[in-house]
């Protein structure tokens, strides 16, 4: 294959090194690659996934590889104006149980950053750490997160050596027990709570980590981390803390979706109203006016009191 993204794809983190992790890599059975041992579903020229399935405590893997375009000359230049990265994001669900009640996010300060203010999850449970040296990560990090006894529990010496060494590779390293995907769009909001799941997610970058040292080292952390925090659990306190924030989130949604589902009732019956005077405005028949200008008292009235229907009709004198 011609296609330079396609070479890019498979130098970085060889595909069969995922079969030590998982038993199952790939889901669909068909080989699209010859150079590559897995199912590779190829979304765009510069776009591919993975799926990987098998592992003890995560309903599953999935890989999204996404390289700068590479396929035309303007493309090319373009880079050079706007710098762009190939990426490898792995998201890994875990099985109910397997996460305690905690969301947290670090790795470089503009991605995280903005993750924060995409995430509903972030944006709603974690708080920036501005001192970050006391978990021994380097100053290109930035860290938001909800739980302190989560996050000294993940940043032991090891951990935190390894990010250190590879900080020009990661990206974000993004964990939740609430992860429900971006918020919505500014003047939306959902009509229903989202669902959640438990999610680990990491977001490499491709430039920083071509060796086989750095692949092979990265993956260990990842997964190393994955186990860390399956195994972890907060204190009572914390837990019980965790749990009243998570009520209080769904009792505040409820109350606002509530609010404005009776503020979008109200704005259809005004709608409504507006409606059927300007029908009567627009009425030349008196006949046809007279039965509109009933309609619309008795759509005013007969909520109001019993007997209101026949008692407009007699005031018009109408049958």
């Amino acid at each position: 294959n011609s296609n330079p993204s396609h070479k890019v794809h498979f130098s970085p983190f060889p595909i069969h090194g995922y079969e030590h992790y998982f038993l199952q890599v790939g889901d669909d059975g068909v080989n699209e690659y010859p150079e590559s041992s897995a199912a590779v579903q190829r979304e765009t020229d510069c776009s591919y996934t993975v799926w990987c399935s098998g592992r003890v405590g995560v309903n599953g893997m999935l890989i999204q590889i996404k390289t700068m375009k590479r396929q035309d000359l303007i493309s090319r230049i373009m880079a050079f104006f706007s710098p762009q990265k190939d990426r490898i994001t792995f998201k890994l669900e875990l099985d109910p149980g397997e996460l305690d009640s905690f969301v947290m996010i670090f790795g470089q300060k503009k991605p995280v950053v903005k993750q924060h203010k995409d995430m509903l999850d972030l944006s709603t449970y974690t708080v920036e750490k501005k001192t970050t040296s006391q978990f021994g990560l380097p100053p290109s990090f930035a860290l938001y997160t909800e739980q302190v006894e989560a996050t000294y529990a993940i940043f032991e010496p090891g951990v935190s050596a390894i990010l250190r060494k590879y900080e020009k590779s990661i990206e974000y390293v993004h964990i939740s027990d609430q992860y429900s995907g971006p918020k919505p769009p500014e003047g939306e909001t959902y009509t229903r709570l989202p669902e959640v799941v438990r999610l680990v997610q990491f977001s490499l970058n491709l430039d920083e980590c071509r060796d086989k040292e750095a692949q092979a080292e990265l993956l260990q952390l990842m997964f190393y981390i994955v186990d860390k925090i399956r195994k972890f659990r907060l204190s009572k306190e914390a837990k019980q803390k965790a749990d009243k924030r998570r009520r209080e989130v769904e009792e505040a949604f409820i109350k606002t979706t509530h609010q404005l589902r009776q503020e979008a009732a109200q704005a259809r019956r005004e709608e409504k109203t507006r409606e059927r005077k300007q029908r009567l405005l627009e009425e030349e028949d008196p006949e046809k006016q007279r039965r509109l200008e009933v309609c619309s008292m008795q759509k005013h009235f007969f909520p109001a009191f019993r007997g209101g229907r026949d008692y407009i009709k007699r005031c018009f004198n109408f049958e």
